[in-house]
């Protein structure tokens, strides 16, 4: 009878042991699912906020046009604008097409733009000349000189 009762209780002790083992298999599973959740998202908000982080620096300058250019890049072309700022430093902007600014006539304002006239150019974007990235412009008013003559 002795023997029985230590059996049984090796049984049970071996059932209680399994369960536990399972409910351990479980809960690693829930933590490498998070393991692997949470990178992602992490990776997805870089992946949409870096493409979309120049649009929130903008910067409005009061330049004139020195010279204009038209390079081509992968078969699209970019508009060079070089300006000269009031206080004498030389700034590049690029002028192209962005579906996200719904700004479609990157053409029409770089051919409205003359030499040697001041402008009033808003720009978004980061200026970093060592990799060839300019602030793209979204708006050009035009400065006139003409002032009223004044007794």
């Amino acid at each position: 009878m002795p023997r029985n009762i230590t059996n049984k209780f090796k049984y049970y002790k071996f059932r209680r042991n399994r369960f536990r083992h399972n409910k351990f298999r479980r809960n690693s599973f829930r933590k490498s699912k998070k393991r692997i959740l949470i990178p992602l998202i992490i990776i997805i908000i870089i992946v949409i906020i870096i493409p979309l982080s120049p649009h929130f620096f903008r910067d409005t300058y009061k330049v004139t046009i020195t010279n204009k250019r038209i390079v081509t890049v992968k078969n699209t072309e970019v508009y060079l604008i070089y300006a000269l700022k009031e206080d004498g430093k030389v700034i590049v902007f690029k002028n192209t097409n962005n579906f996200l600014e719904m700004k479609f006539n990157s053409e029409d304002l770089y051919w409205a733009m003359s030499i040697n006239k001041k402008y009033e150019i808003r720009a978004y974007g980061f200026d970093m000349p060592l990799f060839s990235n300019y602030q793209n412009i979204a708006e050009i008013k035009g400065i006139s000189n003409w002032r009223p003559w004044v007794c």
